[in-house]
């Protein structure tokens, strides 16, 4: 998705990871990535091992009072450090869009409290890109890799984000951009919050485009989002790999695809 909010580097500055909940259930391995590249980047990096939900399920839900608690118990869990560092790119629309309106009303000081906390608030690629000591190491992965964007409208000048930036810099990789995909406002939150959702668009044409792309591995940004997308995908028959994007940029071929069972794995790898 499109964020021109970018960073301004600080050597050796705190950041604190923002987990979402489906990373800490399904993908550690995404957690681990990113603390690497964080500190490859030249960052003091804590990942806390208790933390509460962005808050987006909640408004998915029209739960609004429990999300401003939620709101309430992340701004207090990441306060302190420089910058937050978040996994989800649908998170950081939470922090960057949502907490403000919910919020600002509650008191003077959380509406300045909450205003500090967005302002910091940065996908881990954003981070990675803002520091001059970063570079991609492609760790075995080369030759066509499928990007997929996400974002809450079109953008006819291709994909803004930091990520697709970042892997276009890695020489071993040609990378084949997809159609992008628009997310879904989620009714009755705050404008600008948007869900991982494949939505009511053209997922056959998106399912062609993948089969037909010639690329082995496709990466995107959001875990739930290729989740949803590995099923579709096994039903149209399609092989490709899906991976996060921040695990090809950390040179990550350990890890299982997404949706790909530890059986399949180690089946392939007996070839």
């Amino acid at each position: 998705m499109s964020r021109q909010r970018r960073p301004r580097f600080k050597r050796n500055a705190s950041v604190g990871l923002f987990v979402s909940c489906t990373t800490n259930l399904f993908r550690p391995s995404l957690i681990k990535a990113a603390v690497l590249l964080l500190e490859r980047a030249g960052y003091d990096v804590d990942a806390p091992s208790i933390q509460s939900c962005c808050g987006l399920v909640s408004l998915r839900s029209g739960e609004l009072n429990h999300a401003r608690d939620l709101g309430k118990e992340v701004i207090s869990q990441f306060a302190h450090y420089d910058y937050v560092a978040v996994l989800s790119p649908f998170c950081a629309r939470v922090f960057e869009r949502a907490y403000t309106p919910l919020l600002s009303d509650q008191s003077e000081e959380l509406a300045k409290i909450t205003a500090r906390f967005t302002r910091k608030c940065f996908e881990v690629s954003d981070l990675l890109l803002a520091s001059p000591d970063f570079t991609a190491v492609s760790g075995g992965f080369a030759g066509s890799v499928a990007f997929l964007d996400v974002s809450d409208a079109p953008n006819l000048f291709g994909s803004q984000v930091a990520s697709r930036t970042l892997l276009g810099q890695m020489q071993e990789i040609q990378v084949v951009d997809l159609p992008q995909i628009c997310a879904l406002q989620v009714k009755g939150a705050p404008e600008g919050t948007i869900a991982p959702e494949l939505g009511n668009g053209d997922l056959s044409g998106l399912l062609r485009a993948v089969r037909s792309c010639g690329a082995g591995t496709l990466v995107s940004t959001d875990l739930p989002l290729l989740m949803e997308l590995s099923t579709h995908l096994r039903k149209y028959g399609s092989a490709i790999e899906l991976r996060p994007v921040l695990e090809v940029l950390a040179g990550d071929v350990q890890s299982m695809p997404v949706g790909m069972s530890a059986r399949a794995m180690t089946g392939r790898s007996l070839l």
